[in-house]
């Protein structure tokens, strides 16, 4: 049985496809917030997250502002906490003279 695969020229937008979520509008749908406690600021974004029905958990997606981005998943149902970070930058990003600074950087992330 030979299989033929189609290259896409682009992805697909959401109004080519009704299954794939609106895409965010970074600038419209995130609004200034401020933590309650010390008042720091940051932005919460209050768009449509297009979670399932059957979903019980709380999302947030948040904003701080020197733009980590941040997305807040909170099951009441759970005993533990966890967490996932991708900062979208590696070793080809090293400048020549700190060869091994994403390395090093990867380990300050979990200190």
């Amino acid at each position: 049985m030979n299989r033929v695969f189609e290259t896409l020229g682009r992805l697909p937008t959401s109004k080519e496809c009704k299954f794939l979520p609106p895409v965010a509008d970074y600038e419209k749908d995130f609004v200034s917030r401020s933590t309650a406690d010390s008042g720091l600021p940051y932005f919460e974004f209050v768009g449509d997250l297009n979670k399932s029905e059957s979903d019980v958990r709380e999302y947030r997606l948040i904003r701080l502002p020197n733009g980590l981005t941040a997305f807040v998943i909170h099951d009441s149902l759970e005993s533990k906490a966890c967490a996932s970070l991708d900062v979208n930058v590696g070793s080809l990003a090293d400048p020549p003279a700190f060869q091994g600074l994403a390395h090093f950087c990867e380990h300050l992330l979990f200190m």
